[in-house]
């Protein structure tokens, strides 16, 4: 989904869902299994190929305008008919407001949103700062809305307080270093699921450190680390009520010359596609 100009920031965002798909052809789909002291050797394995049936619906046509959302929003929508999962590759962070939506379908009323995201996105107006608040006055309940990962010094208070007005549980960036990330998904996922509905995952990479993530011109130091969010894609995806994932705010064009961001976008794909795959051996 190669949205951009609504950014609020100068972006090239439009270029990164190429940019993913050839920083997949890196990598290989075997990924082997946690081991544990007495059992090495004896890990489970799996071949994504294998395992899943992947389908590359294409890009999106001019999802940057009020037409191209809306059809955006009927594509997502039809995939997600026939999908366990349906990935989404931006852009910036707009296009969380289709892939959400069409993800949910005709399930809004009971549908959550948790995002991976040093930032509200609660602005006013259209723009890759104001997803949140889109989706909330698109009916989306605010209560199953989870935010991870905000960070100090990267919001105002104006948006904190719209945060807590609306009821909106966040997850400071501070609290991963003391808490399981497994704790934090749960506790993502109880809240988000409370009606039963489906979840959209939003992982905006500016919530990395900027070690790591020097394509997402809005991350700043101190964010979490690249295990970290691909871990929490490989954590979401397996559960059932995750219906959608998106990976937003990477301009491909400023990464570094290792192409670390992307990659890291890339990784976070398989990683979702090996949580989908537990998912469907339970």
């Amino acid at each position: 989904m190669p949205v951009s100009q609504t950014s609020l920031s100068p972006t090239n965002a439009h270029e990164t869902p190429a940019a993913i798909r050839a920083a997949l052809r890196r990598y290989s789909g075997h990924a082997v299994a946690e081991g544990a002291p007495g059992t090495r050797g004896d890990e489970a394995e799996l071949i994504i190929e294998e395992a899943l049936r992947i389908v590359d619906a294409g890009d999106l046509h001019d999802p940057d305008s009020e037409a191209g959302e809306h059809a955006a929003t009927e594509a997502v929508a039809a995939l997600a008919r026939r999908a366990q999962l349906v990935v989404a590759l931006g852009g910036d962070n707009s296009l969380t407001v289709p892939a959400a939506l069409g993800v949910y379908g005709d399930e809004l009323g009971t549908a959550g949103l948790i995002t991976l995201d040093a930032h509200h996105d609660l602005r006013d107006g259209r723009s890759n700062g104001s997803p949140v608040r889109r989706l909330v006055e698109a009916g989306l309940d605010p209560r199953r809305i989870v935010q991870i990962g905000i960070a100090d010094f990267a919001n105002s208070r104006a948006y904190r307080q719209r945060a807590k007005d609306l009821g909106i549980t966040v997850i400071h960036r501070d609290e991963l270093h003391d808490r399981p990330l497994r704790d934090i998904v749960a506790e993502s996922l109880e809240i988000a699921g409370a009606a039963g509905g489906p979840i959209h995952v939003d992982l905006d990479v500016d919530v990395c450190d900027r070690s790591v993530v020097p394509a997402c011109p809005a991350s700043i130091p101190g964010g979490i680390q690249a295990h970290e969010l691909r871990r929490f894609a490989r954590l979401f995806a397996e559960d059932p009520r995750v219906r959608g994932i998106d990976l937003a705010e990477i301009d491909a064009t400023a990464d570094s010359a290792d192409g670390r961001t992307v990659r890291l976008a890339a990784l976070c794909v398989l990683d979702a596609a090996v949580g989908l795959a537990h998912r469907l051996q339970r």
